[in-house]
């Protein structure tokens, strides 16, 4: 028996555009495409023969931390009022 082959794409600002363009090509015959994207980027741009989205309910948010005097981006479970929009 044959087995179905995938592609799987990561998609995020970090990636060169070159990469990034990749999500919009069509794979040949019996390959699947998946794609591993941020909220950012599932949310602002379409891709035409995307079938299913899973959503992890993971999202970077900027925290402040006043014992230290510093902010920086930390990996939070998305609020339901977030995760509605």
């Amino acid at each position: 028996t044959e087995t179905a082959q995938d592609w799987v794409l990561p998609l995020h600002g970090g990636l060169p555009s070159e990469d990034q363009k990749r999500v919009f090509e069509k794979p040949p015959p019996g390959v699947r495409k998946i794609i591993l994207s941020t909220n950012v980027a599932e949310t602002s741009i379409t891709i035409n023969d995307i079938g299913y989205v899973v959503d992890t309910c993971r999202m970077k948010e900027m925290r402040y931390d006043a014992v230290h005097r510093m902010s920086s981006l930390e990996d939070t479970v998305v609020s339901r009022t977030n995760a509605r929009q």
